[in-house]
């Protein structure tokens, strides 16, 4: 087995098209540019969710939602996750995450040896209710860039797996971060300040950390993910306005299976890859871990992955023939439960609580403005449901079952940050 360290950066709610690499020309995302020219930018990557621990869940087991069972706030994931398998392969394994569902109580933290989540001292968002007990505060973001640093130079000679899911680009974090200064007040301030926070990951995130790894001699030996968990719509599909905001913006924001919310980016680099090439045709977020296994030796036989490795990808330089599956059945988001089907030539969406469908022609109309659910033939539209039934029915085993007072507490916590009304 090769002997790398393995860190995925995931970057919450960031749109590829809004990266300078993905030909965006408003900000210059100086430090992803880098990474794609030192490595792999896949072109069209499609998440499991618009949601992130749902789309998360799916990343880091390989796996879609009714396998790995994390479908909505209520539920657990069931791994192993990558962390999993490789602290079985010798790795000392780190997670860091800044969303309150990313959550040692929802299962993610099994398989790291060390955990960093949201919590009082490190949250830029705290939930209080009147007359309630302190154990129903909440608390979101944290800003665990210092920690995670930190971790790295302590642990940098071991073989290493790190996952840092940062949540400050998300919608609603712009009040803590002009606070404390990363962001500057009227410096791209559009869409809740939407680039001026990518723009700061970029510098005080990705670009210190292609430093550090310089500076401990673990570049080379070092495989780097730069990706998203989901997109986000910026006025491109219309939406109701988010219910806790006081000034009713509705955008960003994403609860819906329109690319717009789908559609990610991922970019890999590493010993083993080619330099600067981009991958044309569709590729799928849970196609990641099983790409970094293989670069890894690791047989993946064992784990009944929905995902493919993308080497054999990679060294042709376009993907072809996959389908993507993504769903989001917590149907008090959005206008209720929906799933889609995608592949490079079409969409399927189909709303399941209002009984509708979509179907849209993605050579023709790549921004599913036109549904031509009508003019499609009906064996065809039959195939695609029953594709889309087999997902309903959730795989693994129900385990852990939060309590009534424990679903109470997170409905407050969703409700405060817009997820429902």
């Amino acid at each position: 087995m090769a002997e790398r360290n393995i860190i995925i950066i995931s970057l919450d709610e960031v749109r590829p098209d809004h990266l300078s690499c993905y030909g965006y020309d408003k900000i210059s995302t100086t430090a992803i540019d880098e990474v794609a020219k030192e490595g792999v930018r896949f072109e069209t990557c499609i998440t499991s969710a618009d949601l992130t621990p749902i789309a998360m869940g799916s990343v880091i087991t390989g796996k879609y939602p009714n396998k790995h069972g994390m479908r909505d706030p209520y539920s657990y994931i069931s791994g192993p996750s990558i962390a999993g398998i490789l602290k079985k392969s010798g790795y000392t394994t780190a997670g860091f995450v800044g969303n309150g569902l990313l959550s040692r109580r929802h299962g993610f933290a099994e398989g790291f040896d060390f955990w960093n989540e949201t919590s009082k001292e490190t949250s830029w968002l705290e939930i209080i209710y009147p007359g309630r007990e302190k154990d129903e505060i909440f608390y979101e973001g944290n800003y665990w860039v210092e920690e995670f640093f930190k971790w790295l130079k302590e642990n940098y000679k071991e073989k290493f797996f790190i996952w840092g899911h940062l949540y400050e680009t998300h919608e609603g974090s712009e009040y803590s971060l002009l606070k404390k200064g990363l962001i500057k007040e009227g410096e791209l301030p559009e869409f809740s300040y939407y680039d001026a926070k990518i723009k700061m990951a970029d510098e005080k995130l990705i670009g210190r950390l292609l430093e550090t790894l310089d500076e401990l001699g673990i570049a080379e030996n070092t495989t780097l993910v730069v990706m998203s968990d989901h997109g986000t719509n910026l006025g491109e599909h219309p939406v109701d306005p988010i219910p806790w905001r006081k000034e009713k913006k509705k955008y960003p924001q994403h609860t819906t299976m329109y690319d717009c919310d789908l559609k990610v980016a991922m970019i890999i680099k590493g010993e083993g890859l080619p330099r600067g090439k981009v991958v044309k045709g569709m590729v799928r977020s849970i196609d990641l871990i099983p790409t970094l296994l293989d670069l890894l030796g690791i047989s993946v036989e064992e784990y009944d992955f929905d995902g493919l490795s993308l080497l054999p990808v990679i060294e042709k330089g376009k993907a072809e023939g996959r389908e993507v599956y993504s769903e989001d059945l917590f149907e008090s988001r959005g206008k209720g439960a929906l799933q889609s089907f995608r592949t490079e030539d079409f969409k399927f969406i189909r709303n399941l609580t209002l009984g509708t469908e979509e179907y849209y022609d993605l050579n023709s109309d790549p921004q599913e403005q036109n549904n031509i659910v009508e003019k499609v033939e009906k064996e065809k539209l039959i195939g695609i449901r029953k594709k889309l039934n087999a997902f309903l029915r959730t795989q693994v085993s129900a385990g852990k079952v939060f309590s009534k007072k424990e679903k109470e507490a997170i409905d407050k916590r969703l409700r405060a940050l817009g997820y429902i009304e």
